[in-house]
Formats: C-alpha cells, structure tokens, sequence
C-alpha cells in the first residue's frame, strides 16, 4: 500500500496539471483570438497551434517565472501540503472562468494563492517581489492600451485595407504562434512553481507544465478563444496585428523580469486600445467591466481560501 507521504505527492502533482490544464484553457487561448476574429483560422486548429507553441515556450523559456512562483515570493520553509492548497484553490478558480466564458487571470489567482498561504502558514514574505508584480500588472492596462492604439494607427495608415487579405494572413498567424509561446514561457511557472518543495529538476518541471498546457489550450480553450475574439470587440487583421505586438512585448518583458502576468489582461487591454481607432463603441463595456472586477475578487478570494486553510488546520 501507498503511505500517506507518496498520496500527497501524487495528489500534489496531480493538481499541478490541473492547474496547467486550466492555464491551457484560459491564458494561451487569447493568443489566438484576434487571428480567429480575423477570419483566417478557425477556432478549434487556433487552439492546436496555441497548445503546441505554448508548450515549447514554457519548456525553453519558462524557468525564471517558476522560479518566482516556486521561491521567490516566499521564504521559510513550504510545505507540501502548503503547495497542494495553492494549486487546488487556483485551478478551481481559473476552471470557473472556463465554464463561465469570462477570460481567468491566473496570474491573479495564482499569486494571490502563494500569497495568501503564506499569511496563513507562517512564512515570510518577500514584498519586495510582490511589489515588483502588482507594480506590473497594473501598468499592463496602460500600456497596452497604449501601445495597441499606436500600432493601430500605423498600420492603418500604412497598409490600405484591401491590402490586408490573404498576404496578411500568415504574418498574423506567426504573430499569433509567438504570443503563444510566449504566454507557455510566462504561464508555465504558475503550474509547477507550486511544486518546489519536491525538489524535482527545473526540466523535468517544464516538460511536465509544458504538456498540461498543451493539453488544455487544445480540448479546453475554443470557449475562451470564441469569447475574447467575438464578444470584446469586432476587429480586423490589422487591428489583430496592434494587439498581438502590444501582448508579445509586453509578456516577453514579463518572461525577461521573471513576473508572471495575465495574457487575458494584456491580450483584452491591446484590443480595447486599437479598437479606439475606431471609437469606443466598439467595445463591450458591461462584459468588461464585469471581467475586471472578477479578476480583483479571483485574486483575494484564492488569498482568503488559502489564508484560512492555512490559518485554520496548520
């Protein structure tokens, strides 16, 4: 029979891919939705060409966010039950958006979990590094919307719209796979850093989270993908370029400074800034103010639950 010690293990694991599944579903799924929108791709092959880059990117440049995730925030000793917390609560949060069709940050979720189980388990913060991710999160919105509005404007003048037919399709699409890799390289950490305490080699970690993303962004994402592309904003191949470029500087900086971010919140922000070309009419105002204050709530909801747990039973 299994001792306690190894059902831990695997439960522990079990809930990372969980995690990474969900991850698949609802971060890497906005990568693609401006190229679906476009009309050059449809739903279902988008979330296989996202799985697949997000994959490779999680495996090749995934490391320094995981180590934020895993050791960064925290110091003091994490326990394993301490990780099997954080994972549970994020993935339950991050699946409910799933379901609902409201784009999850999992960043949020994820780092208001490590965060909270900290408070609630006795470690010691590093606020240091938390100051330098919230500093992040909240000038993404500004940024993208800025950046996306500038591209916007560029390519609109730049490129006459009977230009942007089928020569625009596949420069859209390696925009889009590059926005996906770069989404597994800073979403991966949020799957496995959690597991630090099992001491297993940064590799084996990568491939693990890797795969669960692979496996999410392709069975899992269409909902998402239909829900940023269709319900946000109405918007064409050139726009679909703006917020591509906007999400993939922004994120690389992100991968670059180790601070997992929110793809859904760059991805959404840079559409809503070159959809302002074009007047503001074009974008769902109610679905996103709704969205923004989900996100505020996932980030102390998995702080509270993992905070009490913590502060409860250990």
């Amino acid at each position: 029979m299994l001792d306690f010690q190894t059902i831990a293990i695997f439960a522990t694991v079990g809930a990372s891919i969980f995690v990474g599944i969900s991850v698949g579903a609802s971060a890497v799924a906005p990568a693609f939705a401006p190229v679906t929108s476009s009309g050059y791709l449809s739903i279902l092959k988008a979330a296989l060409l996202a799985g697949i880059a997000a994959m490779v990117g999680a495996v090749v440049q995934g490391g320094r966010v995981t180590t934020t995730v895993g050791t960064n925030i925290l110091g003091g000793e994490i326990i394993l039950a301490q990780s099997f917390i954080i994972l549970l609560v994020a993935s339950i949060l991050v699946i409910i958006s799933v379901i609902t069709d409201y784009p999850m940050p999992t960043a949020f979720t994820i780092v208001g979990a490590v965060i909270g189980s900290g408070l609630g388990f006795g470690n010691v913060i590093s606020w240091s590094s938390v100051y330098v991710i919230v500093g992040y999160w909240l000038a993404i919105p500004f940024l993208s919307i800025a950046i996306g509005y500038s591209v916007s404007r560029i390519l609109r003048k730049y490129i006459p719209i009977e230009e942007t037919g089928k020569k625009f399709k596949y420069p859209l699409m390696l925009l889009g796979l590059f926005v996906a890799y770069t989404s597994g390289a800073n979403s991966v950490g949020k799957a496995v850093g959690p597991l630090a305490p099992l001491n297993i080699p940064m590799i084996t970690l990568l491939i693990l989270g890797g795969v669960s993303i692979l496996l999410g962004a392709w069975f899992l994402s269409p909902r998402i993908i239909n829900a940023v592309s269709f319900d946000y904003s109405n918007i064409g191949p050139r726009r679909s370029a703006a917020a591509l470029v906007t999400a993939a500087l922004l994120a690389q900086v992100g991968v670059f400074i180790g601070v997992p971010i929110s793809f859904n919140q760059a991805i959404i922000a840079s559409i809503i800034g070159s959809g302002l070309v074009v007047g503001k009419t074009n974008v769902g105002t109610k679905k996103l103010t709704f969205t923004i204050l989900a996100w505020i709530m996932a980030f102390f909801t998995a702080a509270g639950l993992t905070f009490l747990v913590g502060y409860i039973f250990f």
